[in-house]
């Protein structure tokens, strides 16, 4: 009696120094969230659980392959992951306070503005402080000498000018809740006239006319207006982009989010789970790993 007694509290203490341990905390974050497995909560799906292990998954195999530092798009997808799984809002705060800290936040933001997402939801407060601050870091941003960001790069200014006209194009209308069917008519007649310009940049400089040739500020023009066009047009680029990305000319991110895209449209499936909102089912994981092999991702 006296030995299971004792086993008894063995596993007792065990298990409270196992829960402190796996407590996420501010300053804990990136040594425990290394080492956190979530558990499926009542009022979250089974393809809701799947995608955001799978985020949380890959995050990780990232973070490590990174030599265990966490940059802002790790933060962002930890986030987004524990958002979807209803984690505690307090893990989601953190993370998202985190990714705060970056300077390219405001990126993540505008990028993800009219997309579905939960941190309106669970962190109302920090996420709309965020956004608040963003707008004002972007209005900066947006006014950006383009003959000084050339010169200082050593680019090409009449090509930054184009690349630069091509993004402001590409969000001109889009996202838009005012009078959409005019403004998604506005919309698409830009897309055409960029799909044209991106279709001349490539026949002209024969590659993807990323980081080398317009800078890291410009640097995803030309995927953006493949994402934002038709499936002939993706399935053309998408070995394009997938060459930038080894080439380091644009991230990884891109080219999961248009594979994600292109499989979407075509099969009704996504490989990675970028692709909120449009009612594409997420691959199992025998597809995504083949889909990597193929594709070159580690």
């Amino acid at each position: 009696m006296k030995n299971l007694t004792s086993l008894i509290l063995f596993y007792f203490f065990v298990t409270i120094i196992y829960s402190q341990e796996t407590t996420l905390t501010f300053e804990n974050f990136e040594n425990e969230f290394l080492k956190f497995e979530p558990t499926q909560k009542q009022n979250v799906s089974d393809s809701n659980f799947q995608h955001g292990k799978m985020i949380l998954d890959e995050t990780k195999k990232g973070i490590l392959k990174n030599n265990g530092i966490f940059k802002v798009g790790n933060y962002w997808n930890i986030a987004t992951a524990f958002s979807t799984l209803k984690e505690n809002e307090k893990y989601i705060e953190i993370a998202f306070l985190k990714a705060t800290k970056f300077d390219n936040i405001c990126r993540y933001i505008k990028r993800w503005e009219n997309e579905k997402n939960h941190f309106n939801r669970h962190i109302p407060e920090v996420y709309n402080h965020q956004i608040q601050k963003c707008k004002s870091i972007m209005i900066v941003e947006d006014k950006i000498n383009l003959d000084n960001y050339s010169t200082e790069n050593n680019l090409d200014l009449r090509l930054v000018k184009i690349m630069s006209k091509i993004r402001i194009n590409d969000q001109l209308y889009r996202g838009s809740d005012l009078e959409y069917k005019t403004n998604l008519t506005k919309q698409n007649k830009l897309d055409l006239n960029n799909i044209r310009i991106v279709d001349s940049l490539f026949i002209e400089h024969k590659k993807y006319n990323g980081k080398s040739l317009v800078g890291e500020k410009f640097e995803t023009g030309m995927w953006a207006v493949t994402q934002h066009s038709n499936i002939e047009m993706m399935e053309k680029y998408l070995p394009i982009i997938q060459k930038a990305v080894k080439n380091n000319e644009i991230h990884l991110t891109t080219l999961k989010m248009l594979i994600d895209r292109v499989y979407g449209l075509k099969y009704g499936y996504q490989i990675f789970g970028s692709q909120n909102g449009f009612g594409f089912e997420l691959a199992d994981d025998k597809k995504r790993k083949e889909i990597e092999l193929k594709y070159g991702i580690e």
